[in-house]
């Protein structure tokens, strides 16, 4: 036989072969994602209000590392707020955002302390050069749709109003907004922070034929988060700012159908991380919020994750070297 012909005919072979298995694998991804009367259900862990009490991060890395082997759809949310008042503080939120990377998050919304220079003796321009360190340093999208510049009207640097995660092949939307608190007490006075109600219905328009499902990651507090939670084509509410333990979701019941589901995991010294877990079911092509549950985790006993834990010894080491002398 020709050598070039055996030379095509294997080629050709080899060809066909590879089209096969593409073909498979995307028959196989196509059949992963639900289809009409399936049932899906999404997980998300969220944290939020550190404020600088870091002993519990390495353990919480530990549990996210695990939720991640146990839960095929997880999302691992940061509701903001990550260090005012911490042991850290000095050093404007490097040090937990750092450990976060590590952590793998998906987002995280910008938290009204997070703009706020410690002890009150900030400028405008120090306020801005520490949020966008922050911003910088964060590996995962910051999202935040309700603050923008006066003078620009543009998202601050490096901000997001909104990401589209696909989850096996699923579009989840994920809307930031963050309290109106900086405007309110004047300490940004080069920002608008816009109405969070207004700003995710806004979000939804932009969000129209491009997502399955939507979500907010809030630190509006409770009040708001309330009135969020009515908006129509929203999943769920992952709240922030009050330090509200709020593991269960809250939610209230109207002709038999529950509302839109609303979680908060503490704050400061009594921050925990938690999950959510949604159920839909695909009704007439939409992705349809059929039940919900939380369940909380518990840090006792779980071995911190290694590298986090050296991230926080590491800064420790740091902050004591450099303390004056008694």
């Amino acid at each position: 036989m020709n050598a070039k012909r055996t030379i095509s005919l294997a080629a050709l072979a080899l060809m066909t072969t590879l089209s096969l298995i593409l073909t498979a694998c995307t028959s196989a991804n196509a059949e992963a994602v639900p289809q009409e009367g399936d049932f899906w259900t999404l997980s998300i862990v969220s944290t939020n209000d550190i404020h600088g009490y870091d002993d519990s991060l390495p353990q919480y890395a530990t549990i996210i590392e695990r939720a991640r082997d146990t839960h095929k759809n997880l999302l691992v949310l940061e509701g903001g707020d990550i260090f005012l008042r911490g042991e850290f503080n000095d050093l404007k939120g490097i040090p937990e955002m750092e450990m976060l990377n590590l952590m793998g998050y998906d987002a995280h919304v910008i938290g009204n302390n997070d703009f706020k220079i410690p002890n009150d003796d900030g400028t405008i321009p120090a306020g801005d050069d520490q949020i966008n360190a922050i911003i910088a340093t964060a590996e995962a999208p910051v999202i935040c749709a309700n603050v923008t510049y006066k003078e620009s009207g543009e998202y601050i640097d490096g901000v997001e109003p909104y990401i589209i995660k696909d989850i096996n092949g699923v579009q989840v939307g994920i809307i930031g907004v963050t309290s109106t608190k900086p405007a309110d007490r004047a300490y940004e006075t080069d920002k608008i922070f816009a109405d969070p109600y207004e700003t995710v219905e806004r979000c939804l328009k932009e969000l129209e034929g491009k997502t399955d499902v939507n979500i907010i990651l809030s630190h509006c507090g409770l009040a708001v988060d309330d009135s969020l939670a009515y908006i129509e084509g929203i999943s769920a509410v992952i709240g922030a700012d009050d330090h509200y333990t709020i593991i269960e979701p809250l939610y209230w019941i109207w002709e038999g159908e529950k509302s839109t589901p609303i979680v908060q995991h503490g704050g400061e010294e009594n921050h925990c991380i938690a999950r959510l877990d949604l159920i839909f079911q695909v009704i007439d092509g939409e992705f349809v919020l059929q039940d919900f549950s939380g369940e909380g985790y518990d840090t006792f006993l779980v071995p911190g994750d290694p590298e986090v834990q050296a991230v926080l010894d590491q800064y420790r080491a740091k902050t004591a070297s450099a303390a004056p002398a008694a």
